[in-house]
């Protein structure tokens, strides 16, 4: 395969921009017709839908929870323990510490347990991300 010219790399850069607007409009126009005049799916609460004859649109929202253990603690204090116990479940989460991977790679201490290696490969799973393309424009400068 022979190396793309700078103008031929230039023109990929302004067609993938000129995409991606074209498709970044395409998916307003389809969420505002799906806010206007989609359906619930069956045993859905956070979707709605629209379909055509070849292709099905899902509108998802999600929601993250977070749970601020200072205002637990303050709950926790003011409520008795089945109360609490209905509200919440402490759960302890573990991180991998810094040099844990080195400290595995080496000798391992005398008082590790034979196993530690294959035990350590059932807790830590690490999966690579897809290969990401980035592209961006050169040279543009913001007016001041």
């Amino acid at each position: 395969m022979k190396r793309l010219s700078a103008s031929e790399l230039d023109g990929i850069g302004l067609r993938l921009d000129a995409l991606a607007i074209e498709e970044e409009g395409l998916r307003d126009l389809v969420r505002s017709q799906i806010q206007e005049h989609g359906f619930s799916p069956p045993k859905s609460e956070k979707s709605r839908r629209l379909e055509g004859l070849e292709y099905r649109f899902t509108l998802s929202t999600s929601t993250t929870t977070e749970v601020r253990d200072a205002e637990v603690e303050q709950i926790r204090e003011k409520c008795s323990l089945a109360l609490f116990q209905k509200l919440f479940v402490k759960i302890t989460k573990y991180k991998l510490a810094s040099g844990a991977t080195a400290l595995l790679a080496g000798i391992l201490p005398e008082e590790a347990p034979r196993s530690l290696r294959q035990m350590f490969a059932k807790a830590v799973i690490t999966t690579e991300g897809a290969p990401r393309l980035r592209v961006e424009k050169i040279g543009v400068e913001v007016p001041a």
